[in-house]
């Protein structure tokens, strides 16, 4: 769990289904692999700015507000956001 500035906000966790309709919101799905792609062209991964990698839908954490950077849920991955955010 990442810790906020305000505390008494609990974090948000939701499964793997909840990952998917938020993931359809914004026009992405995920492939047999477990892979998130493009709705559109699902031969498209969508790649961690981090390390360019393709993101898992087990791995996905979150979209970043006005983009569509995809973070993993890892602490490393959070920090770096929030180290670039700055």
């Amino acid at each position: 769990m990442v810790r906020t500035m305000n505390d008494e906000i609990p974090p948000i966790t939701f499964d793997k289904s909840m990952k998917e309709k938020i993931l359809e919101l914004f026009g992405k799905s995920v492939n047999e692999e477990g892979l998130i792609v493009e709705k559109e062209n699902r031969d498209n991964l969508v790649l961690s700015p981090e390390d360019g990698k393709p993101v898992h839908i087990d791995e996905f954490g979150g979209i970043i507000k006005g983009s569509e950077i995809f973070i993993r849920n890892d602490v490393v991955s959070l920090m770096r956001v929030a180290k670039d955010k700055k």
